[in-house]
């Protein structure tokens, strides 16, 4: 079995972490989303979860039928990484989006009868 090597595009540190993580209300709201890619390349980004402002720009796009919702997504919640490589790669966008998308789902509730 052998390990394949990729290329590593990681344009952030602990420092740029840090300086997001005190904007976004700490480190439990961000996230980093790796995308691997069939050519050898791993792009990291760093991206925080949807607030309620970002969702409720989304629902207001969506029930306008405007495509424009994914790209809300993508200015509101991709803090660092290769712009470029998700701008010219649909398959590192459309990644991004679904794992973007799977955070607002990261909590659970419960109804309970009283």
């Amino acid at each position: 079995m052998s390990e394949e090597k990729l290329e590593v595009v990681r344009p952030f540190g602990d420092a740029e972490i840090e300086a997001h993580a005190a904007k976004v209300g700490g480190r439990r709201n961000l996230r980093e989303v790796i995308v691997k890619t069939d050519d050898g390349y791993a792009f990291h980004y760093l991206v925080k979860k949807p607030s309620r402002s970002i969702i409720q720009a989304i629902v207001n796009y969506e029930a306008k039928k405007d495509v424009t919702a994914q790209q809300k997504i993508m200015l509101g919640c991709v803090l660092e990484g290769d712009k470029e490589a998700y701008e010219n790669d649909g398959g590192i966008y459309g990644e991004l989006v679904g794992k973007i998308g799977e955070l607002t789902k990261t909590s659970r509730a419960a109804i309970k009868k009283i």
